[in-house]
């Protein structure tokens, strides 16, 4: 059933909706579209209005980074100002990668917003490298402001 609410749920979780695609949901969300425009038939005005929304959104997301950058790639997935439809399958994929390559690494805390956080050492443990290796290159490739510093929350 499409309202305000299931509109907002899966525009938040980058879910479709019932006819919509998860873009067209979260464009609908983005839009303020009223329930009763998205039945189906929806008009054809309705489903441009919601590609053009969508579009705006991917051109954002996707638009200025070089073909092979994927620090970029990453750094926009963990940006919340992209909608989760597009950041999404890009968490969902990194995910997947961590816990295949490194199964026994563990988040130890989370901060405020609910993300995972990682001790310095057990990256450096789990990439066989130093902790000073670790501050290095993260200084170097301009990371270094995205270490945490502020309290997290120790997971049991």
């Amino acid at each position: 059933m499409i309202n305000h609410d299931t509109i907002k749920q899966a525009a938040e979780s980058g879910a479709g909706l019932d006819h919509l695609s998860p873009g067209q949901a979260w464009s609908a969300y983005k839009a303020n579209v009223k329930p009763k425009h998205l039945r189906q038939p929806m008009r054809h005005s309705m489903v441009l209005l919601l590609a053009s929304v969508e579009q705006k959104a991917r051109h954002a997301f996707f638009g200025g980074i070089e073909q092979g950058d994927t620090d970029e790639m990453i750094y926009r997935a963990y940006d919340e100002q992209h909608p989760m439809f597009l950041r999404g399958p890009i968490l969902e994929t990194l995910h997947e990668g961590m816990n295949k390559f490194f199964p026994d690494l563990k988040a130890s805390a989370v901060d405020d917003d609910g993300n995972a956080v990682y001790r310095l050492d057990h990256l450096a443990k789990a990439l066989g490298a130093s902790e000073e290796e670790l501050l290095a290159l993260a200084k170097e490739k301009g990371m270094d402001n995205r270490l945490q510093t502020k309290p997290v929350h120790t997971l049991h």
